[in-house]
């Protein structure tokens, strides 16, 4: 699925995002799993680093982001399924 995002305050992420890229363009890319612990788990022994521990995200799932330089410069999400 796609997601058109549209920031929330003056604090959000979105709102940076768009000031930097005036055109807008992909601000993430969501992976979805079955198991966000084992991923987290198996991520971090390859060496990717988890930005923070898992939390609600917007749908009311578990979600963590990875390191953007980790993933060749792109903002990843994990989701559970």
């Amino acid at each position: 699925k796609i997601e058109l995002l549209e920031p929330l305050g003056d604090k959000s992420p979105i709102k940076n995002f768009l000031e930097k890229n005036a055109n807008g363009g992909i601000h993430h890319v969501c992976i979805e799993v079955d198991d966000i612990g084992i991923c987290i788990k198996h991520l971090k022994e390859k060496g990717i680093r988890v930005l923070d521990e898992p939390k609600i995200g917007a749908h009311n799932k578990l979600v963590v982001f990875l390191h953007p330089k980790d993933c060749n410069g792109v903002l990843t999400e994990i989701e559970q399924a």
